[in-house]
C-alpha cells in the first residue's frame, strides 16, 4: 500500500497534481490564524465541500492544500484552477473536457477535465465567485450528482472529488444581487473559513517579513521601520508581505533595515517630512540642502565623515556654485533639523537616520 502511494505521489508530481504544503507551512504568532487551522485540521476528516474566503493575499490556496494533505486524500491529485484567470469561452472546456470534434478547434483526441482529473482527489476552485452564472448551474449538478458530462458528449462521467473553494468577494451579496446562484452558495457553503487580513493579525507581520528575507532573517530592523510595518494596512496581506521583503533582501548591504530600504510607497504611507521641507523651501535652499545631503550620504559609506571643503568641492564637479558661507549656512540649518549631525575635527559631518529619511522622502517626491 506504501509502494503504491509513493508510485501515485510520483505520477501525479509529474504531472503537476499535487499538494506542496501543509499546515506546517502555515508560520503565524497569531491566535486568529491558530484558530483557523485547528478548524482546518477538522474539516479535513471531512469529506464535505470547503468554502475559504478572505481577502487577496491572504493565503486561502495555501490553506486548501493544507487541508486536501491532512485528509485522507492526500496520495491522490490536487487540482487548483483560478476561475477569475481563464477566459469564460475557456473555463467551461478547462473544467469539464470535452470529445473530439465537439467544437472548431478542438484536439482531435478530445481532452479530459480537471474534474475528472482531480478523481478520488481534491479539486480548488479559486475565486469561484468570479465564475459565470451559466457554469454555476452546471458546477450544481457536479456538486449535487458527483457526475461530470464532456462537451459534445452524452454520456455522464461519475467522479469521487472534494471540492473546496475560495473567493474574496461577499457571496452573500452577490446571491442577493443576482449574481450568483443561491442554490450554489449553499451547496459550497458548508464548511466555511474565514482568513483574517494581515492588519487584523499584527502579531504575524514582522516575523513574516524576515521569513521571506530567508538568509537575511537575522538582519535588524531599526525603529523606524518596526513602526512603519506595524502602521501600514498591507492591503496586499501575504504577497505584499512577500514582495516587500524582496524589494529589502536587494536593497539593503548591511546589518540593519533603515526607511531608505523600503519601497517608496511604504515612506509616503507612514512618514512626512512637509514641515521639514516647507522650513528649508522658506531658507531658499531645499534643492541645494538635498545635493548636500546627498554627498554627505555617499561619502559617509566610505568613510566616517566629510567636512565643508570637500563638500564644496564635490559640488563645484557637480556644477554646483556655493560658498562656504553658504555651504556652513545650510549645514547649520539641517543640523538644527536633526538631519545631519555636524562634528568638529576629522570626523566631519554625517547624516542622522532622520537625514536618510528626509533624503528618500524628497526623491520620491521629485520623481513623482
Amino acid at each position: 500500500m506504501e509502494q503504491l502511494a509513493k508510485k501515485l505521489t510520483v505520477k501525479y508530481t509529474n504531472k503537476g497534481l499535487i499538494a506542496r504544503y501543509d499546515f506546517n507551512s502555515i508560520k503565524t504568532n497569531s491566535s486568529s490564524i491558530k484558530e483557523c487551522i485547528k478548524l482546518s485540521n477538522k474539516v479535513a476528516k471531512s469529506d464535505l465541500t470547503v468554502l475559504i474566503t478572505g481577502e487577496s493575499g491572504t493565503g486561502k490556496e495555501l490553506f486548501a492544500q493544507s487541508i486536501h494533505n491532512a485528509s485522507l486524500r492526500k496520495n491522490w491529485p490536487f487540482v487548483a484552477i483560478n476561475c477569475a484567470a481563464v477566459p469564460e469561452s475557456l473555463l467551461e472546456s478547462e473544467l469539464f473536457g470535452y470529445e473530439s470534434g465537439a467544437f472548431t478547434g478542438a484536439r482531435k483526441e478530445g481532452k479530459v477535465g480537471l474534474f475528472e482529473q482531480a478523481n478520488m482527489g481534491t479539486i480548488f476552485l479559486d475565486e469561484i465567485g468570479d465564475m459565470p452564472l451559466t457554469l454555476q448551474a452546471r458546477l450544481l449538478r457536479v456538486l449535487q450528482e458527483r457526475q461530470v458530462m464532456r462537451i459534445g458528449s452524452d454520456r455522464l462521467i461519475n467522479v469521487d472529488i472534494r471540492v473546496i473553494a475560495a473567493t474574496n468577494k461577499n457571496l452573500l451579496q452577490m446571491v442577493e444581487e443576482g449574481q450568483f446562484r443561491e442554490d450554489l452558495f449553499y451547496r459550497i457553503n458548508v464548511l466555511p473559513i474565514n482568513i483574517p487580513p494581515v492588519r487584523e493579525r499584527k502579531e504575524d507581520i514582522i516575523s513574516l517579513i524576515k521569513y521571506f528575507m530567508g538568509r537575511k532573517k537575522t538582519i535588524r530592523l531599526s525603529d523606524e521601520v518596526m513602526e512603519i510595518f506595524m502602521n501600514y494596512s498591507w492591503p496586499g496581506n501575504i504577497r505584499e508581505i512577500q514582495n516587500v521583503a524582496s524589494y529589502i533582501k536587494i536593497m539593503n548591504d548591511d546589518n540593519e533595515v533603515n526607511i531608505g530600504d523600503l519601497p517608496y510607497y511604504l515612506v509616503d504611507y507612514n512618514i512626512n517630512f512637509d514641515e521639514e521641507a516647507a522650513y528649508l523651501k522658506c531658507k531658499n535652499c531645499i534643492f541645494d540642502s538635498v545635493s548636500i545631503l546627498k554627498i554627505i550620504k555617499e561619502q559617509g559609506i566610505l568613510k566616517s565623515g566629510i567636512g565643508r571643503k570637500n563638500i564644496k568641492e564635490i559640488l563645484e564637479a557637480n556644477n554646483i556654485r556655493l560658498s562656504e558661507a553658504e555651504i556652513r549656512r545650510i549645514m547649520s540649518i539641517l543640523n538644527k533639523l536633526s538631519l545631519i549631525s555636524c562634528n568638529l575635527g576629522r570626523n566631519g559631518s554625517k547624516i542622522t537616520t532622520k537625514g536618510n529619511n528626509f533624503l528618500k522622502w524628497m526623491e520620491n517626491r521629485m520623481k513623482s
